[in-house]
């Protein structure tokens, strides 16, 4: 039989050990989608600098142990404002775990859009190299090796892109309506007044 000092002995190791548990568990560090968020933002800047960059979707995961961790997917365009913007789409896990994440994933590279397939115009920089490397974009491509300064300016619309690319230095800029079925719709030279 137990002594009574062996029981106090006993009770005293079982509310040390409690008291570690909850200690561990006050220490332990909760991680929250804004620091997640906050890591890769700081780590794309320093990977990318001058680059567009932007979250795009935040999961909360549980790996095997039953921790919590995000999987992010960001998007960092390099060179939005020229020619021949570079989207890229890149995956993080955070905190980092055991398995490896995917690669990145380029949407638009050397300055090339819906080369094999169906094509699909879904992003920006996507529409902005359709509208100077398409069939029928010719003199839109005339335009901006002509003016160095030539950029273009974005809008979605219902169906469509349109991209007006202008200069500082021109007396006209141009107008090109790009499909998302990746069709040009449209090509118009627009004088400045």
């Amino acid at each position: 039989m137990a002594t009574r000092r062996e029981l106090l002995i006993l009770v005293s190791l079982i509310i040390m050990i409690l008291l570690l548990v909850k200690l561990v568990e006050f220490f332990e560090v909760n991680i929250v989608e804004a620091d997640a968020s906050k890591f890769v933002i700081e780590d794309l800047y320093a990977k990318y600098p001058n680059s567009d960059i932007e979250i795009m979707t935040v999961k909360e995961r549980y790996n095997d142990a039953g921790e919590k961790y995000f999987e992010l997917k960001a998007r960092v365009t390099e060179g939005y404002n020229t020619a021949c913007p570079t989207r890229m789409h890149i995956y993080y896990n955070y905190p980092v775990q055991n398995f490896v994440p995917q690669p990145t994933e380029y949407i638009t590279h050397n300055c090339e859009v819906c080369t094999e397939g169906t094509c699909t115009i879904a992003f920006s920089e996507e529409a902005i190299i359709a509208s100077h490397t398409f069939d029928g974009t010719e003199e839109v491509d005339a335009f901006i090796k002509l003016f160095e300064a030539a950029y273009p300016t974005v809008s979605e619309e219902e169906n469509n892109w349109r991209v007006n690319w202008d200069s500082p230095v021109s007396t006209h800029y141009y107008t090109v309506l790009v499909g998302k079925d990746g069709s040009i719709k449209s090509v118009e030279m627009v004088e400045k007044s």
